[in-house]
């Protein structure tokens, strides 16, 4: 019979795959989030490609972001994603892997003490990304932003208005805040939220997907401003980094143009 191990050469094997352990588990860490971090940006790709498949079928117009409408009878919120929605057939299209705070739209509707968002096939009730609200604008009229006359000046955008398209934002890894919280978010702000690492992925007005790296937003203390965004969830606030034409902006909302001394400029 062989002789069998001794209790120093266990240690030593113990020890060896602990230290391939070490070395192993946070590549595969990394491996993983990168396999999710390229699924999401596959799917804001294909966010995009809905969208000009809508543009198409709409005589060149974007979609209204967000508005009053009926479905049986019954008041309900239309929006953007439900109006993509014939052309994207999966409603986990807009919901990011990496995204721990998915926004449950429902509740969000609730907490504003809006109708439930209209139906859908599939429903769209979780969202992982938002709207360039000057984009996909919330049209005249909106009774929604204006309920008194539902004027607002902000009819639907052309096609044809984007003279940018490829530095203009779509959707964005983004969210809906609610007003208030320590950076003073307003109503109908869409703060962007990094969920890899510091990068936000976006898809541009003309249907490509690339990320923009952002950096956080910090007090006079160095301390991270934020709130809570519509479903009361907390959320951060972050700044587009880089000298694109969101850079500095805590929302990848604007449609780019350029100024006079060539610098880029928002309306």
């Amino acid at each position: 019979m062989g002789r069998g191990f001794t209790l120093v050469e266990l240690l030593v094997v113990v020890a060896i795959l602990a230290v391939l352990a070490a070395i192993l588990f946070p590549v595969f860490s990394q491996a993983k989030a990168a396999a999710k971090s390229a699924q999401c940006l596959s799917q804001l790709r294909q966010v995009g490609t809905s969208l000009q498949l809508y543009i198409a079928d709409h005589d060149d117009t974007f979609p209204v972001a967000f508005f009053w409408s009926q479905s049986g009878g019954q008041p309900c919120i239309q929006t953007s994603f439900q109006s993509m929605q014939p052309y994207q057939k999966s409603a986990l299209i807009v919901v990011c892997p990496t995204d721990q705070r998915v926004l449950d739209y429902v509740a969000g509707t609730q907490v504003m003490r809006f109708p439930a968002p209209c139906p859908s096939s599939p429903d769209v009730r979780r969202m992982s990304y938002q709207p360039n609200l000057r984009l996909i604008d919330v049209g005249d009229p909106n009774f929604l932003v204006n309920p008194y006359t539902g004027q607002t000046g902000r009819p639907v955008r052309r096609g044809s208005e984007v003279e940018f398209p490829a530095d203009t934002a779509a959707f964005a890894d983004s969210t809906i805040a609610l007003q208030g919280g320590t950076v003073g978010y307003t109503t109908y702000d869409l703060p962007v939220q990094p969920r890899h690492g510091e990068l936000a992925h976006v898809v541009w007005a003309d249907g490509h997907a690339k990320p923009v790296r952002t950096r956080p937003e910090l007090d006079e203390d160095g301390s991270q401003l934020g709130g809570l965004q519509l479903d009361l969830q907390p959320i951060a606030s972050w700044l587009v980094s880089g000298d694109g034409p969101y850079a500095g902006q805590r929302q990848l909302v604007g449609i780019p143009y350029r100024a006079p001394d060539g610098a880029w400029a928002l309306r």
